[in-house]
């Protein structure tokens, strides 16, 4: 029991010693060596996003609610945004591979935003990818039949690539709307 609890104390030590929206080192070697496929045909890592802010979801094309919601409420954001969402990128990565191929992710995409990018990487990739971010997922059931639970959460990469913020699920679309606001109106242009 003693050796447990010194094993978190050290655990809790060690996360503590990071800084406020940066991931670990290992998942931030994650975010810049793993290669995830894209709807748009290119071959790119996380930090390959640069140079835009993003708006990052994990889930799958055959979720029944949370990911097709979780889309809607991007469009919609982006909308209400208005210039300062112009820039925004949306970017849906697949904790689902074996379905997702990037041609099925970009039709599934087209029908919420043709400029929402989708992303696949095999199953250890998206498990690094998942992990470096606090992201969890687990397969449920097999075939067609299966589906994933997942976390639900957005996050908001700045144009650096850096993690800015986490914004749950739980969130009202007035307070994902106001902290993306804040964001967004803050960063480098």
């Amino acid at each position: 029991m003693m050796r447990r609890a010194g094993g978190l104390l050290l655990g809790l030590a060690m996360v503590a010693g990071c800084s406020p929206g940066q991931a670990p080192i290992m998942g931030q070697a994650a975010l810049e060596s793993v290669a995830l496929r894209s709807s748009d045909g290119r071959t790119l890592s996380i930090s390959g996003l640069r140079g835009k802010p993003t708006l990052l979801f994990f889930g799958f094309t055959h979720c029944p609610e949370v990911c097709p919601l979780s889309l809607v409420k991007a469009v919609q954001l982006k909308r209400r945004l208005g210039p300062l969402g112009a820039d925004l990128q949306v970017v849906f990565v697949t904790v689902d591979p074996a379905r997702d191929t990037p041609a099925h992710l970009r039709d599934y995409l087209s029908a919420f935003d043709p400029g929402f990018i989708g992303l696949a990487a095999d199953e250890a990739g998206t498990r690094a990818v998942a992990e470096s971010l606090g992201v969890s997922y687990q397969r449920v059931g097999e075939g067609e039949a299966a589906t994933f639970e997942h976390t639900a959460s957005w996050f908001l990469l700045g144009a650096d690539g850096k993690l800015q913020e986490v914004l749950g699920y739980a969130l009202t679309d007035a307070q994902m709307e106001a902290r993306l606001r804040t964001r967004l109106a803050v960063a480098p242009r």
